[in-house]
């Protein structure tokens, strides 16, 4: 006969797996704020998302766009991460107006450390649900 502890225990399995399924919502926010602070700080210093240096200003060969962080926003849509770049730094996006083209947020493939940040957004969600389900967050061996 099982006893009362084997009930709780299941019961706690099968609350993981429902939130395991809810996982994506729950990261979302967090991997957007992760997202928004990656793009920010590739702007701050004069780069693409890949990490290419802009083209300089042609004025005086100064660094060009230097508000530039300040135009970007990032949050979550359900499962969604809508990157939005707002003011004269589209411009300067598309190279429009003869501009030369100085990339603020990805265009084509994510960059790695983009993704590096969507998956940090998944760290805490995921140790919240293997946390209760009773699986702990510390690898065995791992302690000292």
């Amino acid at each position: 006969m099982a006893s009362g502890g084997d009930y709780a225990s299941l019961e706690r399995m099968i609350q993981a797996c429902r939130d395991l399924a809810r996982l994506p919502e729950d990261a979302a926010p967090i991997a957007a704020q992760k997202v928004q602070e990656e793009l920010r700080r590739t702007a701050s210093a004069g780069q693409a998302p890949d990490g290419t240096p802009w083209a300089p200003r042609k004025k005086d060969g100064g660094r060009a766009m230097l508000n530039a962080a300040k135009a970007i926003t990032a949050k979550a849509i359900g499962t969604v991460i809508l990157v939005t770049l707002y003011g004269p730094e589209v411009f300067h996006h598309f190279g429009a107006q003869g501009k030369p083209a100085r990339h603020v947020i990805p265009r084509g493939s994510l960059p790695a450390k983009l993704g590096n940040a969507i998956r940090l957004g998944f760290v805490e969600p995921f140790s919240r649900v293997r946390g209760y389900a009773g699986y702990g967050t510390a690898r065995k061996g791992a302690e000292k």
